[in-house]
């Protein structure tokens, strides 16, 4: 793969001018006045997708205003044209770091970047809104804690579901025991998607794409997916498949369910595969999870091949959170609690909010604490946001060291309760049904099976068998000059 001499130009200065940057910024007084006539002025950061939700956000938010928009890709930029605003416009988010008319950016880079984006905004004196998950690994969460707190700087992350009214209402009284002692929770990540293909030949990165800066953290290897953009979240190099993509949402209503613990899971062990597909992917398109935090089990699952046996309660995309007087389905959107006597309780979105998943609010939420200074008033503060990111990290560590693995050792690493073993009977069925129905007879991929990791939150590392292993996937290696601080 080959980059244009613009990009190479380009590229070449960046890795030693990323390497000083935060040693020039971290030493910024951060006694200013932000704001401009009590606007926090912002930057959107990768906009190909999510972030042009973003950018409506911030141009709906009354006390804030956008000044400066930024993508590696060229036609990104030049196709996106906002009515009458007149804005800086940049391939190189450095550019936007370095402006002392920008309080802020919000961003909606691939999962790689967003440890090292949100450290060197921090370190810039910008306060950050981050998309989910906060992290692309366990390190990660934690060294975007350390420096928010050492440079004093608000960090959001785009977990909007604590913004939707409807989640509101139940997690918050659930929270103050209204419907009893929380016993398990699950979540639910079913999406009908489809191979991403697979190209003969290496992609060749379109030139209007600054390879360089768009690659950063993350090592140069071979494309072989037709499409650039966003299917980048189906290899482990950038993304953490849908267990950290789609997922991260329903792993935070989870820890929201459990009281936002302080701790990670003391165990996890998660099993599946890419079944059928035979692409450029990497990570599971089925997957079963399953662990204990503060003593509480907890399920977790992936289904994104199309068919199989649906969803537990029909709940495709949620949580399942049982207590000892009933149990809870729902999610973004809205819900239902059931007494263990019949009764229902509906939940649902206040109607005066139109959005649908109270990405305005949250958005609100961030900027008002950004220009008070307050971040007490975060609904999803850095430190939250990081454990629910970590968890599906967690999935995908055991995930990676798994083994092929009978039916039998599936059987009874899923053997907890009812619930998880319902959640394998269905996974392992629908990972059948979908080979069958493309012509197959049985998956031609085995399931893998990872090891049962055991956390020791004190020393915040694995221990017991295969801790060595799993403790260097808690991070990763980086390319020269785009070093995310993790020690």
């Amino acid at each position: 793969m080959s980059l244009n001499r613009r990009q190479f130009v380009h590229g070449t200065a960046a890795a030693g001018a990323i390497a000083s940057l935060s040693l020039v910024t971290s030493a910024r007084s951060y006694a200013n006045v932000i704001g401009s006539n009590n606007k926090l002025q912002m930057a959107v950061i990768g906009f190909a997708s999510r972030g042009r939700a973003l950018i409506g956000a911030v141009n709906g938010t009354d006390n804030a205003r956008l000044m400066a928009l930024c993508d590696a890709d060229s036609n990104v930029l030049a196709d996106y044209q906002p009515d009458d605003q007149e804005l800086f416009r940049t391939d190189d988010f450095r550019e936007v770091l370095s402006r002392d008319d920008i309080d802020a950016i919000a961003s909606a880079t691939p999962n790689h970047w967003h440890a090292l984006l949100t450290i060197l905004a921090c370190q810039a004196g910008k306060h950050v809104y981050i998309e989910k998950p906060i992290s692309h690994n366990m390190m990660e969460s934690r060294a975007i804690v350390r420096v928010a707190r050492e440079t004093d700087r608000i960090v959001q992350c785009g977990f909007q579901n604590r913004s939707d009214t409807s989640c509101t209402s139940f997690f918050d009284q659930l929270r103050n025991g209204q419907y009893g002692d929380v016993i398990s929770v699950h979540g639910t990540c079913h999406r009908q998607r489809d191979t991403i293909g697979k190209l003969d030949e290496p992609l060749v990165v379109p030139d209007h794409i600054n390879y360089e800066l768009w690659l950063g953290p993350a090592s140069d290897q071979p494309l072989m997916r037709p499409r650039f953009h966003y299917d980048w979240h189906w290899d482990f190099n950038t993304g953490n498949g849908d267990v950290g993509n789609q997922g991260p949402h329903e792993w935070d209503m989870m820890n929201w369910a459990l009281g936002d613990p302080d701790e990670l899971p003391a165990k996890m062990i998660a099993a599946g595969n890419r079944f059928g597909w035979n692409d450029a992917g990497n990570t599971p398109n089925v997957m079963a999870c399953a662990g204990v935090i503060n003593g509480i089990p907890f399920c977790f699952e992936v289904m994104d091949v199309k068919g199989g046996r649906g969803a537990p309660f029909g709940r495709g995309v949620g949580v399942i959170v049982e207590t000892d007087k009933g149990r809870f389905v729902g999610g973004r959107g809205g819900g239902k609690f059931t007494w263990h006597d019949g009764r229902e309780e509906s939940f649902s979105r206040d109607e005066t909010q139109q959005n649908q998943d109270g990405l305005p609010a949250h958005m609100a939420n961030f900027v008002q604490a950004a220009l008070s200074g307050d971040g007490s008033i975060l609904r999803s503060e850095c430190a939250v946001a990081a454990r629910s990111s970590s968890m599906a990290h967690m999935a995908n560590v055991s995930y990676q060291l798994g083994q092929a693995a009978e039916a039998e050792e599936l059987e009874a690493a899923f053997s907890g309760d009812v619930r998880q073993r319902d959640m394998l009977a269905r996974l392992r069925e629908s990972a059948m049904l979908y080979s069958i129905a493309n012509g197959g007879t049985a998956p031609a991929e085995p399931w893998l099976l990872g090891p049962q990791l055991e956390y020791d939150n004190q020393q915040q590392e694995f221990s017991g068998e295969q801790a060595t292993q799993a403790n260097r996937k808690m991070t990763r290696q980086y390319r020269s000059g785009f070093e995310v601080p993790t020690g």
